[in-house]
């Protein structure tokens, strides 16, 4: 009973060890080559050292050739450390040279401070245009709680908040010329109001303007002869909004042939809406018409004839002429 219930597993064991037996002999029988050495006299299970269970594969018989990074000879390396730094030297660019460092970074420098210089110029021109447009609102303002035989305020006042910017003018004309010139234009549109406003906006012994249409008359002169003429002729300006007439006013029927109180305040404060939209038109016109004498004389001549018409005299007188004459001289 005991042996028929060993006796199957130990055929198999039997016939396992004779298998194992008989593959030792047959591999210790085998001779030895390149690629295969030949087993020691040590058993099977002693070999793990011999036979690594993960051995590198090799990539090809000429690699296994190859001498070991120690054994190259060192006219080898030089020779090749030799190639490479020739290939660097090809490959590499030259070396900027003292002065041409310090010119490059003076032309870096002078870039970077004129587009610095030409955003401070962009940005008082701008404030100064909003400073310029605060001051004729303060103002109107005041005109229009006036009685209309006040003195309290009159043209000769917004002459005088005008020249209140020729400090930023000056700024200006040491950064931008052209910026300078289209300032002191704005601040000759704000050099006088409505003279309708009032029946003594002007034409008083009090009025004060030529003083500062003299101050502003001898900058833009200066300016203009400085100026570059312009390179393109314009056959026609831009139009722009017209001064305001009693036509153009929305407040209802004059029941009596004249206007009452609510209607003439109702005038004033379209005039002054229409006014300040026509003084911006004008501005932008001046920016961006290329012509820029053709432009600078007609809002002047026009100007000039509005002021004269009301006995206001004394705008501009020099500039409107050299202006005149630039555009004669073209044939126009």
């Amino acid at each position: 009973m005991y042996r028929d219930d060993h006796r199957t597993p130990c055929k198999v064991i039997k016939k396992a060890r004779l298998r194992h037996k008989f593959e030792e002999k047959k591999l210790r029988d085998t001779p030895g080559d390149f690629l295969t050495p030949a087993p020691r006299s040590e058993p099977l299970h002693l070999l793990r050292t011999f036979f690594p269970s993960k051995m590198a594969p090799f990539n090809s018989l000429t690699g296994q050739l190859k001498p070991s990074g120690s054994a190259k000879r060192k006219r080898d390396t030089k020779y090749k450390n030799d190639d490479a730094d020739k290939e660097n030297d090809a490959t590499r660019p030259a070396k900027a040279t003292k002065t041409q460092t310090e010119t490059a970074n003076s032309v870096t420098a002078r870039k970077t401070s004129s587009v610095g210089l030409s955003k401070e110029a962009k940005k008082l021109y701008t404030d100064s245009l909003k400073a310029l447009d605060k001051r004729v609102d303060k103002l109107d303002k005041k005109v229009k709680t006036m009685n209309g035989n006040s003195l309290a305020t009159t043209t000769s006042d917004y002459a005088t908040s005008a020249r209140e910017h020729m400090a930023a003018v000056n700024k200006l004309v040491a950064m931008d010329t052209t910026l300078a010139f289209n300032l002191l234009l704005s601040m000759a549109d704000a050099s006088h109001t409505d003279l309708d406003a009032t029946a003594k906006m002007c034409g008083t012994p009090c009025d004060d303007s030529i003083p500062t249409f003299k101050l502003l008359d001898d900058a833009l002169l200066t300016l203009v002869e400085a100026r570059e003429k312009p390179a393109s002729l314009v056959a026609g300006l831009p139009e722009v909004p017209r001064r305001w007439t009693w036509e153009d006013a929305d407040v209802g029927v004059f029941k009596t042939g004249w206007p009452n109180k609510q209607q003439r305040g109702q005038m004033y404060l379209q005039k002054l809406a229409w006014e300040k939209k026509r003084r911006q038109a004008r501005r932008e016109r001046r920016e961006q018409t290329d012509d820029w004498v053709k432009v600078a004389l007609s809002d002047l001549v026009e100007e000039r004839d509005y002021l004269a018409a009301y006995g206001v005299e004394e705008y501009l007188p020099r500039c409107i002429a050299k202006l005149d004459a630039m555009v004669r001289m073209r044939g126009e």
